[in-house]
């Protein structure tokens, strides 16, 4: 549990960490659409009126807290595209960190609000792809281009191949983890099921003779 600080005594950027440390603490453990900026406000001991100046909706709030978590997985998964040179190599780390990550509690929480409030709150949906799968196709898609380019791999079509890629990594085990059927996979789990779907995927790409 996010414990209370006095809000008046950080600095601007740590308030604005505690903002959407408690915000994102309230989304996960009573939802969306009932949590309401009052909600947070009272979990902070603070006015309403500091928490939208720095927030001026909800809907910006729970977006910055997507962000927010989804930029501890993007920084990483930018180095290893940028210094790649092996399409296998790469799609074998990509998809390892990726399926890790997106396994770990607080991932499966914010798939569990998205899928329980997208319908009723589409701002949640856009907000979760913006900063989920959009901020990774937008790293996978422009190193799927710079390989077939270089000749390395036949790739006519990065982004739909960048989906489907990462849609075979998700795999059942995704599925399984998120309705609660199974704990999150062991590192040997997550390395069996990303090198099957890099073996596929790397024959699928080949560089045509």
């Amino acid at each position: 549990m996010v414990t209370n600080v006095r809000l008046g005594r950080t600095s601007p950027d740590e308030r604005r960490e505690h903002i959407l440390a408690v915000a994102d603490e309230a989304f996960t453990l009573e939802g969306y659409g009932v949590t309401s900026m009052s909600t947070i406000a009272a979990r902070l001991g603070g006015s309403k009126a500091t928490l939208y100046k720095y927030f001026p909706s909800k809907e910006e709030l729970f977006a910055a807290v997507m962000q927010r978590k989804c930029e501890a997985v993007i920084g990483p998964l930018e180095e290893m595209a940028v210094a790649a040179s092996d399409p296998a190599k790469l799609l074998q780390a990509f998809g390892t960190f990726f399926l890790t990550r997106l396994c770990q509690p607080d991932a499966i929480d914010i798939n569990r609000t998205v899928h329980g409030e997208g319908q009723r709150f589409p701002e949640i949906a856009h907000a979760f792809f913006a900063n989920g799968p959009e901020a990774a196709y937008a790293i996978l898609v422009p190193a799927l281009r710079r390989f077939a380019t270089a000749g390395l791999i036949h790739c006519p079509d990065p982004r739909l191949a960048a989906e489907q890629f990462l849609g075979m990594v998700r795999g059942d085990i995704h599925m399984r983890v998120s309705c609660g059927l199974v704990p999150p996979p062991t590192e040997a789990e997550i390395e069996r099921q990303v090198s099957h779907a890099v073996r596929i995927f790397v024959r699928g790409i080949a560089r045509e003779a």
